[in-house]
């Protein structure tokens, strides 16, 4: 077992499993039966389920399709062992403060929003490749809001991507000061806090489009001074100067 393997372990056991409710084996089957069901297999490569206060998976498909791996293999030891050497650090550090954030959320988690990250993935053939891993709370502790049950989508970008640096980003409701929360705990990774709202990767989507401050007012009915604020705060959160270089980087991290 590596160090970081080690640390999620205590990490889960005593944050996560010591302050929480278990699910019950038929609640965990009604999980993996739903996503069985669902229509996201259908536009995802490999996917797996964790459960946190176990530290077990729950389920994995398309890892044998996509990477060479039986999907029995995978289990939360496995997935750490397959990030490339130089991507560990980061990636452990910035699921340790995630996790931490979601912790301390106000409102149910569950839901809650996406949290993206980008690193390499070792297939079984000894071969990296850059993957987008998109997170999704599936069930929360009702009492605390405690996040006990995560689904991991996995896929390899259709373009090839322009560095090899670990890149995430949250996508989350702004209730409660989720955003704040989070932002608190995330910007103890890299000044450059990635988190944005549904209204703020909305603009950019029409940004990209070429549309001016007025034209996406219009669209989705906000004032032009709201968009205009709106920009200003994107260009202030991504360290970027302009427009351009704004959607170049949201581009770069996969946000649209």
């Amino acid at each position: 077992m590596n160090e970081l393997t080690s640390l999620f372990k205590t990490f889960c056991k005593q944050a996560i499993a010591d302050r929480t409710t278990p699910l019950t084996d038929l609640q965990k089957q009604h999980i993996v039966d739903s996503l069985k069901n669902s229509p996201f297999r259908s536009v995802v490569q490999a996917y797996s389920v964790l459960d946190f206060q176990t530290y077990e998976h729950l389920a994995a498909e398309g890892f044998d399709t996509y990477f060479g791996y039986q999907n029995q293999e995978i289990t939360a030891e496995k997935i750490l062992e397959i990030v490339h050497p130089e991507d560990q650090e980061a990636f452990g550090k910035l699921y340790y403060l995630c996790l931490e954030g979601l912790m301390n959320m106000p409102i149910s988690t569950k839901g809650i929003g996406h949290f993206c990250i980008s690193y390499r993935m070792r297939d079984a053939n000894g071969n990296y490749h850059k993957i987008l891993e998109t997170n999704n709370i599936l069930e929360c502790d009702a009492a605390t809001n405690i996040p006990l049950v995560n689904l991991a989508q996995i896929s390899v970008p259709i373009e090839p991507p322009k560095s090899n640096l670990v890149n995430y980003f949250f996508k989350i409701k702004d209730e409660a000061n989720s955003v704040e929360i989070m932002h608190g705990y995330l910007s103890q990774y890299n000044s450059r806090v990635n988190i944005f709202t549904d209204n703020e990767i909305k603009i950019c989507q029409l940004l990209k489009q070429g549309m001016t401050s007025q034209q996406v007012a219009d669209r989705i009915f906000l004032s032009k001074h709201s968009i205009d604020k709106y920009r200003k705060n994107l260009l202030a959160k991504t360290e970027t100067s302009n427009t351009p270089q704004l959607i170049a980087y949201l581009e770069n991290i996969n946000v649209i």
